[in-house]
């Protein structure tokens, strides 16, 4: 005879104090405790009373005052199975068939997982909710759970005898959702629907050493696979687990239904569909869910809900919130707020700026502190202005600089086509701040090229320093006008390629200097601008 208890709310910590009491009857106490079903054969239980005391102890140790030396147990998602603790006299092959209806409208249920509790091994129900199952158990007795998403989950005894078996589950009003990770198109492609149905079916969770796999399904864990946690894995083509805590190498991808911590390195892709601690490395991408704290790194994208540590990929890195450093060859994604670094080929993107950008464009779409390194930087409510200048080298000139007040980048372009016959280009840097609502001071470093208009383009060293300082006016809210004094150090490498060109600009020196083929002066001369 087969006998269970109720449900209830789930406590591993337990308090009680039986006494005399039967087994059955501290079974459905411990139930009504902790939650945990009990599943045993009656003919195992000796008839005997039980006495027991517990304050706020772990099931496990009220269990083992409970069970002696006769009996032990096997525990399995909400069910702990009583089993005798001798060990067995032989294993053998059972057989068991059946179909499984819905408690309420007796329809045949379809895709249910039904598994043998000590080696899970597995079948799943046709459309006519019909399966068969051959597990090898210990003296021709064998449990076998019967589990399907949104329906009440049970066990039931069979021994070599049993022969077919109709069993009824009862739908349960809270609807399980189905696990994120089961949703990603990459994770259907490389798992059989069977594969996931019995993850998402399947209550229990278990920790195993190791586990090898060519891909989910084919591997030493079978199609319950996404119920178990592995501490080594190792997958050939695809592995497909519950989460990883340890090390896991892949040949092409790694799959992780909820956490992981350790170690997890792919061919080409790792998922893991909650959260990770450790690293993650992968010759393409890495995607994780939920949070990670370590090291992300990857041939091709990194993404992440909030990372705390470091991303390094080859093209892109995203996160919901970003604590530490994101580097990539092409572009960095932090949509919430970035309290570190983003280092990009191209750009780099944040919602709130805490820390530093350093790309040829950045983007944020606040700034609390920190400052961002780039040609342009476009933040709201910051500098993103064109301006229009002359100066004493080139007397057409337009700049666009962007950034933040106290830091804004600069990028130009000027020309002189009369009597210098001479274009120019460049980049700097500046700072500026309100003296008051209309006055306004800043200085500015930036470094030109020089070029003549009427021959050929020269190669080598022909570079113009320029400090400038400049008061400036606010017109209105977008205009503004400045000027100031420019002190120009020139640096000049003629390698007898148009050796006069230096003699264009810069006539009053204050200081010059020929040594070989390299020429350098400075002299002090003026800009005047307008911005908009």
């Amino acid at each position: 005879m087969l006998v269970f208890s109720a449900s209830g709310q789930s406590n591993d910590a337990v308090s009680l104090n039986l006494e005399n009491a039967s087994y059955q009857s501290v079974f459905q106490t411990l139930t009504t405790l902790t939650g945990k079903k009990f599943a045993y054969n009656s003919d195992l239980i000796p008839d005997k009373p039980v006495n027991v005391k517990a304050e706020q102890e772990p099931l496990a140790m009220v269990l083992k005052k409970i069970l002696g030396s006769e009996l032990s147990y096997v525990e399995r998602g909400h069910y702990i199975i009583i089993v005798s603790a001798e060990k067995p006299k032989k294993q053998v092959s059972v057989t068991t068939q059946g179909e499984i209806l819905d408690a309420d409208t007796h329809e045949e249920l379809a895709e249910v997982s039904v598994y043998e509790v000590n080696r899970l091994t597995s079948a799943m129900t046709d459309h006519f909710g019909k399966y068969t199952l051959t597990a090898t158990v210990p003296d021709e007795v064998a449990f076998i759970a019967i589990s399907k998403a949104n329906y009440q989950d049970t066990v039931i005894q069979v021994s070599a005898k049993d022969r077919f078996f109709t069993v009824l589950l009862k739908p349960i009003q809270e609807i399980q959702q189905q696990n994120p990770t089961d949703t990603l198109k990459l994770v259907q492609f490389f798992t059989r629907n069977k594969v996931r149905k019995h993850a998402n079916n399947v209550s229990l969770t278990e920790r195993r050493l190791a586990q090898a796999s060519l891909t989910p399904g084919l591997s030493t864990n079978g199609f319950i696979s996404g119920k178990i946690s592995n501490v080594v894995s190792f997958n050939i083509i695809a592995g497909y687990a519950h989460s990883l805590h340890g090390v896991e190498l892949g040949g092409f991808i790694n799959m992780e239904r909820m956490e992981g911590s350790g170690l997890q390195m792919a061919g080409a892709i790792n998922i893991v569909g909650s959260h990770f601690h450790g690293n993650q490395w992968a010759g393409a991408s890495n995607i994780t869910l939920q949070d990670m704290a370590g090291f992300q790194a990857a041939g091709f994208s990194n993404h992440t809900k909030k990372v705390v540590g470091f991303q390094m990929a080859g093209v892109l890195n995203t996160a919901s919130e970003t604590r530490g450093l994101q580097m990539s060859g092409f572009a960095n994604h932090t949509s919430g707020t970035l309290k570190g670094i983003q280092l990009a080929g191209f750009v780099n993107r944040t919602g709130t700026l805490k820390g530093m950008q350093i790309g040829i464009v950045n983007l944020a779409k606040e700034v609390e502190s920190g400052f961002s390194i780039g040609l342009i930087n476009l933040f709201k409510d910051e500098l993103h202005q064109l301006e229009a200048s002359a100066n004493d080298v080139t007397p057409y000139n337009l700049s666009f600089k962007s950034g933040l007040h106290h830091f804004y980048s600069i990028i130009s372009a000027g020309i002189d086509p009369h009597t210098g016959q001479l274009w120019s280009y460049g980049l700097g840097f500046g700072t500026q701040r309100a003296l008051n609502q209309v006055l306004l001071a800043s200085t500015e470093l930036s470094i030109n090229t020089l070029q003549p208009l009427n021959s050929a383009f020269m190669d080598g060293f022909n570079s113009d320093l320029r400090w400038a300082l400049r008061i400036g006016g606010q017109l209105t809210k977008k205009i503004s006008i400045h000027g100031g004094p420019v002190l120009h150090y020139y640096f000049f490498g003629r390698h007898g390629q148009n050796p006069e060109f230096s003699d264009r600009f810069g006539t009053n020196t204050l200081y010059q200097k020929t040594d070989g083929n390299a020429l350098t002066k400075a002299w002090v001369g003026y800009e005047a601008a307008i911005r908009f």
